[in-house]
């Protein structure tokens, strides 16, 4: 879609793709309102009916990240069944897309991290006279909290493509070691990604991410 030729009720995609365009461009410093208001060619008013501010709209831009995210990690595993191959398509589409998106990317971290501040205060609540084994059941139960807005329903998406297949592997219908090993994967493809957009390493120019995570990775899945 063309953003400056939207269609009537298009108005929040078209500033949605706006923002994404700014963002990849110049950097979430150039983000506002009022610059995509431009962008898109309408009054500057016009994004208020669907963002009430800049935060609102840093969020449906991390939304939207996380739902393409998603998209992807199925989209790059429709023609597999195993469990094994499932879990690095799944690695390799993620650290992908980040690489592909850096901005994009630090953007959907910077807004997932505040929920996960906003929900640590349940989680020190909850723990009160729970045993070391019992608050280790917990911290894993409460890493899919229950949604309550639009970002969190899509950050958590990737998260559990990853557990789903993870139950696959484990034979003793164990949630919470499936939750464990899923949180290990989901942990260590961020990690490679960060490193990678932060400039600590690189994967060598004729290998593919998916064959680099496979070496990392080969081990733990056997």
């Amino acid at each position: 879609m063309s953003i400056k030729n939207y269609h009537h009720g298009d108005l929040k995609e078209a500033l949605i793709s706006s923002a994404r365009k700014i963002l990849t461009e110049q950097g979430a410093d150039a983000l506002s309102l009022r610059a995509i208001a431009s962008d898109v060619g309408v009054s500057h008013m016009a994004p208020y009916a669907h963002f009430k501010n800049k935060k609102a709209l840093f969020k449906s831009i991390a939304a939207d990240g996380f739902r393409e995210l998603s998209e992807k990690m199925l989209l790059d595993s429709q023609d597999l069944s195993k469990a094994q191959d499932l879990i690095l398509a799944y690695g390799a589409s993620y650290v992908e897309f980040a690489l592909d998106n850096p901005q994009l990317y630090r953007l959907m971290l910077g807004q997932v991290e505040n929920t996960g501040r906003r929900n640590q205060g349940q989680k020190e609540k909850s723990k009160e006279g729970q045993s070391g084994s019992e608050e280790i059941a917990l911290d894993i139960a409460l890493m899919n909290p229950v949604v309550s807005s639009e970002l969190e329903a899509s950050s958590t998406r990737p998260f559990l493509l990853l557990h789903d297949a993870f139950a696959k592997v484990n034979k003793q219908d164990d949630d919470i070691q499936v939750k464990a090993q899923a949180v290990g994967a989901w942990a260590m493809v961020h990690g490679m990604a960060a490193l990678i957009i932060e400039g600590h390493f690189t994967i060598p120019e004729t290998m593919s991410v998916k064959a680099f995570l496979t070496m990392t990775a080969v081990q733990t899945l056997r």
